[in-house]
């Protein structure tokens, strides 16, 4: 309060002179000022000094009251909001209302929500907006304040301090012209400042809350494992979808009576146990609950187990994650059998190679003895149930190469039924006189694409296995028919919808039982009994089928019967027609031969085999050695007979090394586990194929065959 100092003609007229209205622009009272001096005039002063000082002291009294008043009910009204729009808007026109201002700014310029600016002008509601940048100047900001209460241009501004001198706004307030601010005013902007500070850190907070809360509500409910909420007895209190699923308990929400939902009865001694251990001390995980019976399905549960701090109003609880791992046990089960179908499979290959190639010498042989033989009908009998034996046991070791996934497919198109009917005399010869054969086909069931010599070998396999099956005799029935999958049947059979043909084969045999049925198609599992089958056709069956596209079904009742349906996808293309020629009487070729193998006597049989037919040979046992052959060799090689597996260097590698030198030089290609294709990169034209085993005649004719390309 600035103070008037005391003149000595001057008194204080406590008459009230109502012209001049009696009160100053202040409120205080005018000195009236005469001409004669009183000598009372200093005790007048210091009473009217007396009666301003208290005047002053109750208005300002009364001022700070309404502003404290305000402040009040600023701060609870603030407090209860929860946005920045909503919290700027609110203290500025508090603000404003405090100070009895002109204009009351508060900014927010640091954040997610920045920037953001409350206004508040005398006569007009307070508002929150986006400010523009052509604004920057007609108003105060953080760049214009340090930490400290300032007054600047008219503005009294406060910052909004976040941490100890870090500003993220201003609150901002301008009185008119002839209206000073006083010390007062600093202290209260400063609470102003310190509650926009408090709100705006707290909506900050809150957000910042319900994100995390959004976010672990996502996290819990998509969590592929269970999570179920109990109290200390059991009683279930809440669970996530994957609970839902894996108990089949209906989705959780607000209100659902719960009382109902309880574990299943399999698992509650074991989960309270593992609640017992948990209330003793902590965590518990890795507990496996096998055979649970859920939906009507056994199902192999694991279970871990938490104790949850009491919260208001309510018990401790358990909080327990469940995980459906049956399917994952199975995986487990079958990666374990195919790690050891695949060493069996190396196994089998290997074994395979070898027996072939014992096999393409008996074979071999027992056409050469024939030979000798003319007129003598006994021992050209015996030749014959040689080679019999010998083309059967090349059937085990293609479904041995089948089985170990070391024998490519070739997959062309034919007719089923064409190729049924053709091989109709032999199956009927396998099958015996006790057997009666009915056939059921339908010539226009369509074409398929597959491997021809495979689908050969399952139709005699199926068949002979039906025929095992009915050692007192009975009815076999082979179908061939058209059908045409929609997405549900396709979807039980694990194939695509389109049209199929379908191969069946109906035996009136013993049966199988359903756990028997339930593994007729696993490698080296036999239907016939110990000793009594190898456990290999049914299993290349179904590779045939799968790897066509297709599949193969069972159903059998002990007693009645077993019918094996293969169903294969059916294609629009014309089948490819293969033709033999023989031709026995063709003059010899004059040739100069190289042969590569690695299995001596399979290497001295092709040599005479080819000698016998006037050419000339040269033999390697090995690439390598073939290689210094040619090197010493004094003239030229016609034709490399050449086994394809052979230690390092493979017999395609030095076809392709020899080709190198000699572009003119033919390729003869000898395996039992590879394919035509291994000759494709070879010399067009220059080289052919030869499975193992083999007829000398097969390797004569394709010997002359690759020579005559020559000309």
């Amino acid at each position: 309060m600035r103070s008037v100092s005391a003149s000595p003609r001057s008194f204080v007229s406590p008459v009230i002179d109502h012209d001049r209205g009696g009160r100053n622009a202040r409120g205080t009272y005018d000195r009236v000022t005469t001409s004669k001096e009183s000598p009372g005039n200093a005790l007048h002063d210091d009473q009217f000094e007396l009666v301003e000082a208290t005047r002053d002291a109750v208005r300002r009294s009364q001022r700070i009251a309404s502003q404290l008043h305000q402040l009040i009910a600023a701060s609870i009204n603030v407090t209860s909001m929860r946005s920045e729009q909503d919290i700027l808007r609110g203290l500025a026109g508090s603000t404003r209302s405090v100070f009895d201002a002109e204009t009351a700014i508060v900014t927010l310029e640091v954040g997610s929500a920045a920037p953001l600016r409350g206004v508040a002008h005398r006569g007009h509601g307070p508002q929150c907006e986006v400010p523009r940048s052509s604004e920057a100047s007609n108003y105060p900001s953080k760049a214009r304040v340090g930490s400290e209460t300032t007054f600047e241009d008219g503005w009294l501004i406060a910052p909004i301090l976040q941490g100890r001198d870090q500003a993220r706004g201003v609150v901002a307030v301008r009185r008119s012209p002839n209206v000073d601010f006083v010390d007062e005013d600093r202290e209260v902007l400063a609470l102003l400042a310190q509650m926009a500070s408090s709100a705006l850190g707290a909506a900050e907070l809150g957000r910042t809350v319900q994100s995390s809360e959004a976010r672990l509500r996502v996290l819990i409910e998509t969590a592929p494992v269970g999570i179920v909420e109990a109290d200390i007895t059991g009683r279930v209190r809440w669970w996530n979808r994957s609970a839902s699923r894996v108990f089949a308990w209906p989705d959780f929400t607000d209100g659902l009576d719960v009382s109902t939902t309880t574990f299943p009865e399999a698992t509650l001694p074991a989960l309270k146990e593992l609640w017992s251990e948990v209330q003793r001390g902590g965590a518990v995980d890795g507990r496996d609950f096998v055979d649970v019976e859920i939906a009507g399905k056994m199902r192999v549960l694991s279970a871990s187990a938490a104790l949850l701090p009491p919260t208001r109003g309510e018990e401790p609880g358990i909080l327990t994650l469940i995980d459906d791992v049956t399917n994952h046990r199975e995986l487990k089960a079958e990666l374990r059998h195919a790690y050891t179908m695949e060493i069996r499979g190396q196994v089998a290959s290997r074994i395979a190679h070898d027996f072939n190639n014992l096999l393409t010498l008996i074979s071999g042989y027992a056409e050469i003895l024939s030979s000798d033989l003319v007129g003598d009908e006994r021992s050209m009998q015996m030749v014959k149930e040689i080679q019999a034996t010998a083309s059967r046991a090349s059937m085990l070791t293609s479904q041995l190469q089948t089985i170990g996934r070391t024998r490519p497919t070739e997959s062309m198109v034919f007719n089923p039924v064409a190729v049924i009917q053709s091989n109709a005399e032999v199956l009927e010869r396998v099958l015996g006189n006790t057997i009666e054969v009915r056939w059921s086909v339908d010539e226009r069931a369509g074409n398929v694409r597959a491997d021809v010599d495979q689908f050969e070998q399952m139709i005699i396999n199926l068949s002979i296995n039906a025929r095992d099956a009915m050692p007192e005799g009975g009815e076999l029935t082979i179908g061939v028919t058209a059908a045409t999958l929609d997405g549900a049947s396709a979807s039980i059979l694990g194939v695509g919808p389109g049209d199929y043909v379908v191969l069946s084969v109906a035996d009136t045999g013993i049966g199988m039982s359903e756990e028997t049925r339930a593994r007729c198609f696993e490698p080296l599992f036999t239907t016939k009994g110990l000793f009594k089958g190898t456990g290999m056709g049914l299993a290349a069956a179904r590779r045939l089928t799968e790897e066509s596209g297709g599949a193969i079904t069972c159903q059998s009742v002990v007693g009645e019967g077993t019918t094996f349906e293969v169903l294969l996808p059916s294609v629009d293309e014309e089948p490819v027609e293969t033709f033999a020629v023989a031709d026995d009487d063709r003059a010899h070729d004059t040739a100069t031969v190289l042969i590569v193998d690695d299995d001596d006597e399979l290497r001295r049989f092709m040599r005479r085999i080819l000698e016998r037919n006037g050419y000339r040979v040269v033999m390697a046992d090995s690439a390598e050695a073939a290689l210094d052959v040619v090197d010493d060799f004094i003239g030229t090689f016609d034709l490399l007979v050449s086994d394809f597996v052979m230690g390092e260097m493979s017999g395609r590698d030095l076809a392709m090394a020899l080709q190198a030198k000699d572009p003119k030089l033919k390729v003869l290609i000898v395996s039992g586990t590879a394919s035509r294709s291994v000759i494709g990169e070879l010399t067009e034209g220059s080289a052919e194929f030869l499975a193992k085993p083999f007829k000398p005649s097969e390797l004569v004719d394709h010997v002359h065959d690759l020579l005559a390309r020559r000309y």
